[in-house]
C-alpha cells in the first residue's frame, strides 16, 4: 500500500513539474481520414522514398501538371538560354475552348524569353506558352531551327517525343504525353501516375530556377516593342499552398510550402502537385491527382489545396518531423535593430587587486545567468539554493504527512473492525 501511495504522489509531482508539450490538432481543417483524393503519392523528393500514396499506379489523365515536364525538359536543353527569344506562332494561339488559360493580347510573331516563357508556363499555366516552348526548343521551328524546318506542330511533337523519353530516364515508366500543356485526348492516350508525376516534379525541384518560379504568387511578362503597357501580361499562381502559405493552414511541420504545380480538365479532374520545406530540413512532394475539394465555392483554388495539405501534414507525421507552432497571422514580425558601431574610447586602465570572487575562466558562461556566474552575487546564488531546499522539503514533508495520515487510518479500520467482532 505504501509503495503504491509513493508511486502514485511521484507520478503526480513529474506531471506538474514537466507538463506535456503537445500541440492542439489543427481545428477546422479536413482530417486525413476524411479525405477524398482519387490517386496521391507522397516522396521524400531527396532520397525517393514513398512515405504515403493511396492508387499511385493507377493511369489517369494529369491536366497542367504535364507542364512541370515541359519545364524540365527546357532547362535541360542544351540550347537553354534565358535570354533566347521565342517566336509565338499562329498555332500556338488556336484554342477550341475560349476558357484556356493563356496570355491574353499575345499575337503571332510576338518574341518573348525564354525565363518569361518558364515563368508564364508554371505562374499562370498558360497552355499557349507551353506550345511556344515546345515549338522553339523542339528543333525544328523558331530559336533552334538548325535545319530550317520552320514548321512549328513537327517541331512541337520533336519535344514531345523527348519528353516520354525522359519519363522513362526517370523511372516514370506508366506515363505517355501528347502534348505540352497537359490537354485531354480523347482516346485518353495522354496519361500519367501519381507516382510517376512525383519523380519527374522532384527531378524538376531541383533545378533552382523551376523551383524559384515555382514559389512565386505573381508575376508579369516584361515591357517589350510589341507590348508598351506594363500590365499587358500580368499573372497569379493557382497554388493556394504558395497563395496562402504554411502558417494560414496552420501547418505544424513544413517551415514553407514550396510549389509546384496544379491543373484542372474534364478527364483529369483537380490536380495538385504540392511541395514543402519539413522543419527538420527535408523535402517532400505531394501528388494528388483526381482531388474531390474542400466545401468552399468561394475559392476553387484553396478548396483544391486543402485536401493535399492534409495529406502532407499526415506524411511529415509519419516520418516523425518535429512539430512546431504555426505563426499567428496577425503578429507583427519583430525586427531586430542592428547593433551601433562601437565607440572609440580610451582604453580602460588595469583593475586594481581584489579579494573579491573571480570566476574561473575554463567554467564559462552560466547559460541561465545572461551576465555569466561571474557577475552573479554570491549570496543570490546561496538564496536560490536554499529556496531549492525548501521545496524539496516541503514535497518530502507532505509525502511523509500523507504516509502517517494513511497508516492512522488504517489503524482506525482495524480497530473499528475488531471492535465489530467482539461485540457479536
Amino acid at each position: 500500500m505504501k509503495k503504491a501511495i509513493i508511486f502514485a504522489v511521484l507520478i503526480i509531482l513529474l506531471l506538474t513539474a514537466f507538463p506535456a508539450s503537445v500541440f492542439a490538432a489543427r481545428e477546422g481543417w479536413i482530417d486525413f481520414e476524411d479525405v477524398q483524393i482519387g490517386s496521391y503519392c507522397v516522396i521524400d523528393a531527396d532520397t525517393g522514398q514513398v512515405i504515403l500514396e493511396k492508387d499511385a499506379d493507377r493511369r489517369r489523365a494529369n491536366a497542367s501538371t504535364t507542364k512541370i515536364m515541359t519545364a524540365l525538359l527546357l532547362v535541360e536543353d542544351s540550347h537553354f538560354d534565358p535570354d533566347r527569344l521565342l517566336t509565338v506562332s499562329g498555332q500556338s494561339l488556336y484554342f477550341m475552348d475560349p476558357n484556356s488559360a493563356r496570355i491574353k493580347g499575345l499575337n503571332e510573331g510576338d518574341l518573348l524569353k525564354t525565363i518569361d516563357c518558364l515563368a508564364a508556363l508554371l505562374i499562370a499555366s498558360a497552355n499557349d506558352i507551353a506550345r511556344v516552348i515546345a515549338q522553339n526548343y523542339g528543333g525544328a521551328y523558331g530559336a533552334v531551327d538548325q535545319e530550317r524546318r520552320n514548321d512549328a506542330s513537327y517541331s512541337q511533337e520533336l519535344f514531345v517525343a523527348r519528353m516520354n523519353e525522359r519519363a522513362q530516364e526517370l523511372g516514370a515508366v506508366n506515363t505517355h504525353f501528347t502534348n505540352p500543356a497537359g490537354f485531354d485526348e480523347a482516346d485518353q492516350s495522354h496519361y500519367t501516375t501519381a507516382r510517376d508525376i512525383a519523380l519527374i516534379a522532384a527531378e524538376a525541384m531541383k533545378h533552382p530556377l523551376i523551383a524559384h518560379i515555382c514559389s512565386m504568387r505573381y508575376y508579369r511578362m516584361p515591357v517589350n516593342s510589341q507590348h508598351e503597357e506594363a500590365w499587358w501580361g500580368t499573372m497569379g499562381n493557382s497554388n493556394a499552398l504558395v497563395i496562402y502559405g504554411k502558417d494560414y493552414f496552420e501547418s505544424r511541420y513544413y517551415e514553407r510550402y514550396t510549389g509546384v504545380k496544379t491543373g484542372t480538365t474534364p478527364q483529369a479532374g483537380m490536380c495538385l502537385v504540392g511541395s514543402g520545406d519539413t522543419n527538420d530540413g527535408r523535402h517532400f512532394i505531394c501528388a494528388a491527382l483526381g482531388i474531390v475539394p474542400a466545401p468552399i465555392s468561394s475559392s476553387p483554388f484553396l478548396a483544391r489545396a486543402i485536401p493535399v495539405s492534409a495529406v502532407m501534414e499526415e506524411a511529415a507525421r509519419i516520418m516523425g518531423v518535429p512539430e512546431k507552432e504555426p505563426q499567428d497571422l496577425l503578429a507583427i514580425p519583430i525586427v531586430e535593430n542592428e547593433l551601433p558601431a562601437p565607440l572609440e574610447t580610451e582604453p580602460e586602465p588595469e583593475p586594481e587587486p581584489t579579494t573579491e570572487y573571480l570566476p574561473d575562466p575554463s567554467i564559462g558562461e552560466d547559460v541561465f545567468f545572461t551576465g555569466g556566474i561571474g557577475q552573479t552575487k554570491p549570496s543570490i546564488l546561496i538564496l536560490a539554493a536554499v529556496g531549492l531546499l525548501a521545496v524539496i522539503g516541503a514535497i518530502v514533508a507532505g509525502i511523509m504527512a500523507l504516509l502517517i495520515y494513511v497508516k492512522k487510518h488504517r489503524k482506525n479500520v482495524f480497530e473499528a473492525r475488531d471492535k465489530s467482532r467482539k461485540e457479536r
